[in-house]
């Protein structure tokens, strides 16, 4: 049988070059490289406002995305080498957390003072608008999605962007990288992944502001050390019928939790 009729799951390799410095090899579903090149970079603090970002072109093939920054940054990053779609290598370590936050004007935990707190069943309701908009998903089968929900400072919601891509960590780049063209405020927003919660998707909630991260699946003890240290509330399992709040409940008002 040949490949084209088989479900395949698309990953490609795409070159990240900022500042004319190939800084990375991103193993990816090869659409949306824009955003997830911006993300890349926001996550990392490489840029932390708009105003960072100069020119963007993408290769005709989709196989390099090039992206000039106005504070020359791109040149003293540290490359990562080939970024593999299953999991997040390159991210700062916990040690170096503290350095993006401040590179990024960010404090060093989210906080207390942002979003309401938001209906449990409002959480799974995102979660089942971010699966339905899973249109890779629902044709092979083996990708990931994520979303971001963006609730303005009088708590009301609006922004909602869905993202899919072979490794959970890119889906989440590209949502904050669609966010940031965006310009949204983080502080305010919702992310939302179908993978489980690793270490490397709550430092990348950090680094932007995000104070709530929900996924169906459950975080790995490191992830929910982070966001015990950094305040951000963890939502697991959110497509059962009890759902769990693991972090900083009192940003989520339901009866159901658990």
């Amino acid at each position: 049988m040949p490949a084209s009729a088989l479900p395949l799951a698309p990953e490609s390799p795409v070159a990240l070059i900022v500042d004319d410095v190939q800084l990375a090899v991103l193993m990816c579903t090869p659409c949306d490289i824009d955003e997830l090149a911006v993300g890349h970079l926001f996550s990392r603090g490489i840029i932390v406002s708009r105003d960072d970002l100069g020119a963007l072109s993408l290769c005709p093939d989709m196989r390099s995305v090039k992206i000039m920054t106005t504070t020359g940054a791109g040149r003293f990053a540290k490359p990562e080498g080939i970024v593999p779609s299953a999991c997040g290598a390159g991210d700062p370590g916990a040690a170096d957390l503290g350095a993006v936050w401040a590179a990024a004007g960010r404090p060093a935990a989210i906080p207390d003072a942002v979003l309401l707190p938001i209906a449990l069943e409002q959480l799974a309701a995102w979660a089942r608008e971010m699966f339905s908009g899973a249109e890779l998903y629902r044709k092979t089968g083996g990708l990931h999605v994520a979303a971001i929900a963006c609730r303005d400072q009088a708590n009301q919601a609006g922004y909602f962007v869905v993202r899919e891509d072979v490794g959970r960590h890119n889906a989440v780049d590209k949502v904050l990288g669609r966010g940031f063209l965006d310009q949204i405020d983080f502080f305010y927003s919702v992310i939302l992944t179908s993978g489980r919660i690793a270490a490397d998707m709550i430092r990348k909630a950090a680094g932007a502001g995000v104070p709530i991260i929900v996924s169906r699946s459950i975080p790995t003890t490191e992830a929910y050390e982070i966001a015990i240290g950094c305040g951000i509330t963890i939502v697991g399992r959110i497509g059962s019928a009890e759902p769990i709040v693991y972090t900083r409940p009192d940003r989520v008002a339901s009866s159901a939790i658990k």
